[in-house]
């Protein structure tokens, strides 16, 4: 029996979840589809940033990735949710930004006094939209469970006392909390949560869609070299993302090899920095900034390369390793986060400090000379698929209800 007609019939085939978040992109989209079937209705409560001056948009779509979510997020298709999206106003400056917790938990509250619903379980993704959920929960009584993805749990909290106030109060109301990795499990522990109300339950990957696929032909659709050896890397160009550190590593690399190339897919403020730096280092032959693709696109790049790399200097779980994983191939990434949850051996991949161009290089050249068997990776990566991990969530659901 397949797992979605195991959980088919159960508590919650009645039942209406009510589920709050920043975005309704892939890692929270795709585990909304697949919990979809489990419930009579998904409620999606999405509340949307706006600004007085539409003049500022280019601006804050830069800057401030949550309005950057958001937008994108509108264009999308709930695909069998009912959403709603509740709009408020604030301002991109710190005092308003620590308010827009508040903002937004009042603009939902108005707009579902309006258009009232029911629903039997509150489940919020992100620590700030768990304010919200809390609101809700003291409304109606429903149980909530708040998913704790990654930066709203290993940083924002310890920033300041005010960050760490709203966590705690957030993280003690929620009757279950969910989160990516044990390195955030044990920032949950820090933070005063009991350990019986922490599930680690890391973000899947979709088996329909990365799954492993001919090299040649992949490389031949994205007209890329067939003579190289292809590197790839997928993020937002950001800081946080480590790329100015992997373009320094290729400038190492291309001393010793001449046959590898870099494409780093994805979109970001860091653009022009980073095209200048290759250009200083003369790399232009070397790497490829590739710009933001679709998610439907991402296995052909994946499947076009010899190694995935991930050169972050913060994550909570990056869902794109288990992604390359599902390919078939080899990743290298920085020991952040819960990047060492996922790459737990050398027979899957390598790991490498953060802000270490040098040791980087040296890593992927090791990589390169290294033989891969993709049957011991693929094996791997299938406790990362959402089939293994939807029951765990469903488990949960059933666990406060």
């Amino acid at each position: 029996m397949r797992w979605e007609e195991l959980f088919s019939v159960n508590v919650l085939k009645s039942r209406n979840l009510l589920l709050i978040v920043p975005h309704f992109k892939v890692f929270i989209k795709d585990q909304a589809m697949l919990i979809r079937p489990n419930f009579n209705k998904i409620i999606v409560l999405m509340p949307f940033p706006y600004f007085s001056n539409l003049a500022l948009l280019p601006y804050l779509r830069k800057h401030f990735s949550f309005l950057r979510w958001a937008l994108e997020s509108r264009a999308e298709s709930s695909q069998g949710c009912e959403l709603i999206s509740p709009k408020y106003f604030t301002l991109p400056v710190e005092a308003l930004r620590k308010r827009n917790c508040y903002l937004a938990t009042r603009s939902c509250i108005k707009a579902l006094s309006k258009n009232p619903i029911s629903f039997s379980l509150i489940h919020a993704h992100f620590l700030y939209n768990g304010f919200i959920g809390e609101a809700f929960k003291s409304l109606s009584g429903k149980p909530l469970i708040v998913t704790a993805h990654g930066s709203d749990v290993y940083d924002l909290p310890f920033r300041d006392n005010w960050y760490e106030t709203l966590a705690k109060h957030i993280l003690r109301k929620a009757d279950q909390i969910i989160t990516v990795s044990q390195f955030n499990a044990k920032k949950l522990l820090l933070l005063g949560v009991q350990s019986a109300k922490i599930n680690v339950i890391p973000n899947g990957f979709d088996e329909k869609l990365f799954r492993p696929a001919s090299s040649f032909q992949a490389r031949s659709r994205l007209g890329v070299p067939h003579n190289k050896k292809l590197l790839l890397s997928i993020g937002s160009l950001e800081e946080m993302k480590g790329y100015a550190y992997l373009i320094d590593a290729m400038s190492f690399i291309s001393r010793a090899r001449r046959d590898v190339l870099l494409v780093i897919v994805g979109s970001g403020s860091l653009k022009e920095k980073l095209l200048r730096r290759i250009k200083k280092l003369g790399l232009e032959q070397n790497i490829l900034l590739a710009g933001r693709k679709t998610h439907d696109e991402i296995p052909t790049w994946i499947n076009a390369s010899d190694f995935f790399v991930l050169p972050s200097l913060g994550e909570g779980f990056p869902t794109v390793l288990p992604e390359a994983m599902a390919c078939g191939k080899p990743v290298i990434g920085t020991e952040v986060g819960g990047v060492s949850e996922i790459i737990t051996n050398q027979e899957v991949g390598m790991l490498v400090s953060p802000k270490d161009a040098e040791a980087l290089a040296s890593t992927i050249i090791e990589a390169l000379q290294k033989k891969w068997w993709p049957e011991i990776i693929l094996n791997h990566a299938k406790q990362y698929s959402w089939s293994h991990l939807i029951p765990q969530i469903i488990s949960t659901y059933e666990k406060v209800l």
